[in-house]
């Protein structure tokens, strides 16, 4: 006994075509398709073209800046701009920039700017990344006025990227992209001792 496959056709009825004629379910299956996708950020978190393990070539061959070794949790070494050198974030100067290493690769950025900026960089940030997840808390100054810190989120894989508005004073403002798995991973490799670590 044999058994006959009858193919679906993709116009009409079967054996029967009817050139220019779309199948009218595949409209639909494609525009289901496209609808279900999810959505994917266009850019990926950076500044200045450095995203999260970028080579430290870039930045240590640009004279703007100088690096030495550090041991912090999240580098060995960190970049800075040169007394007197600029660099801005939409178009805003900013205050101080911290690029951090672990074994030549980028672990972390910190940028400070003025609060005043603040909302700018932030809506310059949210056209470029989409919507942010936001969060507010209640801060107060030495004379206890009280004061609202916001936070924005953005997360792609393990970078992530926070602008804050008031970062240790009520007149500066961060923007600090990190590998959230940088600390934990470069803790496990130094607790191994340098012995174990080959």
């Amino acid at each position: 006994m044999s058994t006959k496959i009858y193919p679906i056709p993709l116009w009409g009825r079967a054996g029967e075509r009817a050139p220019g004629k779309a199948w009218p379910g595949l409209a639909a299956l494609c525009a289901l398709a496209i609808w279900a996708a999810p959505a994917q950020a266009t850019d990926p978190l950076a500044f200045k073209g450095q995203t999260i393990g970028a080579p430290i070539t870039a930045i240590a061959l640009d004279p703007r800046f100088e690096c030495r070794r550090v041991s912090t949790p999240t580098a060995d070494q960190v970049c800075t701009l040169r007394p007197k050198e600029q660099e801005t974030i939409a178009g805003v100067a900013v205050t101080s920039l911290y690029y951090f290493y672990d074994r030549a690769r980028l672990t972390g950025i910190v940028i400070g700017l003025p609060e005043k900026d603040f909302q700018a960089v932030a809506q310059a940030l949210e056209a470029k990344y989409g919507p942010a997840q936001a969060s507010q808390e209640q801060i107060r100054n030495l004379k206890g006025e009280r004061f609202e810190n916001r936070t924005l989120t953005w997360r792609q894989g393990p970078a992530k990227l926070q602008a804050q508005r008031y970062a240790g004073q009520l007149d500066r403002s961060l923007i600090r992209l990190s590998d959230e798995a940088a600390a934990e991973r470069i803790r496990q490799r130094r607790a191994q001792g340098p012995g174990q670590d080959l």
